[in-house]
């Protein structure tokens, strides 16, 4: 037993030995004055950096300042110094990154965004969508294409070249989405009709609708008045719509009606989400989040633009962040028609019948910014953009990330801007809109 735990400290004597052997073996390959520089960074007060890059310094630069310089590039979003070699530099701006923060923003963003959102994190360049930018924005892509290829996994290089390919698809005349699931297809024959492959439904491909047996042999004008005679009033259909809602767990998907809070339970596999973002609702004592949470009862981890945060808000700064992502309001006013399922036993879904003041669109005070969020979620909007630092450095703590300290003298918009670059690399928000559908049953249970 003595002699087995004397082997394992020799061992681990020899091994720290050489580790602290290793820079001075090294420096004995260099000439004399390479030999100098490489010791003098190796030893630094303060610096740790690694032998690698020292090394990687003294051979590309030819005095001590010009090494160091090297080896303390600062990067813009996580404030670290790095060597410059792990400097990753944008190809459309002036911007530049550490290899860390490229490769964690874009990792994030190529599974949870739409291909117009991979663009610098830092200045949002170049404007994909802007008028006669086709051909900027395929140069852009093209290699951006050889830097994921290169920073990041095979997996998510296909991913971006399978929602490349996607984007070049709808650009197409013919291309068309299927109005029941995410499955997209070029319609080339006459009919209106379009079949979709994948989940064998049907949709118009040209008012994009779901198909409907009284489409047929009718133009889609025809089949709007058709609707418009035989269901009820148009401003009514709108609001009486139910929003499906997908099991994050067994993805079936059933029709929502409005009322109660954001805890779900799916009456099929009995999952427990929330209704706004999908994020599982679990006991503190199993979730793995943070030791905090221990301390909790059954709780979600939900993101910012989720209702469960955003129903704080007040109407007027809902309007500022979709006015922010170019998104108008109508007026209507009257009575709010949503559905509610009531809570007195009899799970009956019944219009709500509050008020709806016109300045709110049809809806009552509390289904109006259920509409703001929905909206919002459709457009991607993020909050973020308008947080004050005080809410950006909660938001970072709620998500256990390290809080950027403000430097002296900087000014306190540009620190939040700055705050605002790393909750955006390590902070995810809700990737996909609800979708609206007329669907008669309601498997789940609000809670």
């Amino acid at each position: 037993m003595k002699t087995s735990v004397l082997k394992d400290y020799n061992q681990e004597l020899e091994k720290t030995t050489s580790s602290l052997l290793f820079p001075f073996q090294m420096a004995t390959h260099l000439p004399p004055d390479q030999a100098a520089i490489f010791l003098s960074l190796m030893t630094m007060e303060e610096q740790s950096f690694t032998p690698g890059d020292v090394l990687e310094a003294v051979q590309l630069n030819r005095d001590f300042s010009s090494a160091l310089k090297f080896l303390t590039h600062s990067c813009p979003i996580c404030q670290e110094q790095v060597s410059f070699s792990k400097i990753i530099t944008m190809t459309h701006c002036y911007c530049f990154l550490c290899q860390t923060c490229f490769k964690t923003f874009f990792s994030v963003a190529i599974k949870e965004k739409s291909i117009e959102q991979l663009v610098c994190p830092q200045c949002g360049r170049p404007e994909i969508k802007r008028q006669g930018g086709m051909e900027e924005s395929m140069d852009y892509f093209n290699l951006l294409d050889t830097q994921i290829r290169h920073f990041l996994p095979p997996h998510l290089h296909e991913l971006f070249q399978r929602k490349l390919r996607d984007r070049a698809l709808q650009e197409m005349p013919n291309f068309r989405w299927c109005a029941h699931c995410s499955f997209g297809m070029l319609h080339e024959a006459d009919r209106l009709r379009m079949d979709c492959p994948s989940c064998r439904k049907s949709t118009c491909c040209q008012c994009r609708s779901a198909w409907s047996p009284q489409h047929q042999g009718l133009s889609c004008q025809q089949f709007r008045r058709w609707q418009q005679q035989n269901q009820p009033d148009q401003n009514s259909s709108t609001l009486l719509r139910y929003n499906s809602i997908e099991c994050p767990q067994c993805q079936c998907v059933f029709s929502l009606s409005k009322g109660g809070c954001l805890h779900f339970t799916c009456s099929q596999c009995q999952h427990q989400f929330c209704g706004g973002c999908s994020q599982t609702f679990s006991p503190g004592s199993i979730c793995s989040f943070s030791a905090d949470c221990r301390t909790k009862g059954l709780h979600a981890h939900h993101p910012r633009d989720c209702l469960y945060h955003l129903r704080d808000w007040s109407v007027p700064r809902l309007h500022l962040l979709l006015q922010f992502n170019d998104i108008h309001l109508s007026s209507l006013s009257g009575v709010c028609l949503v559905l509610e399922l009531r809570d007195d036993g009899s799970r009956r879904e019944q219009p709500c019948g509050r008020p709806a003041a016109p300045e709110h669109g049809g809806y009552c005070q509390a289904h109006y910014k259920e509409h703001l969020v929905e909206l919002i979620n459709r457009c991607h909007g993020d909050p973020a953009v308008l947080f004050s630092p005080a809410e950006m450095r909660a938001e970072l703590q709620r998500w256990n990330v390290a809080v950027p300290t403000r430097k002296p003298d900087e000014p306190e918009v540009l620190y939040a801007h700055r705050l605002r670059m790393v909750s955006d690399i390590n902070i995810v928000i809700i990737s996909s809109s609800t979708v609206a559908k007329n669907t008669p049953s309601n498997p789940f249970n609000s809670h």
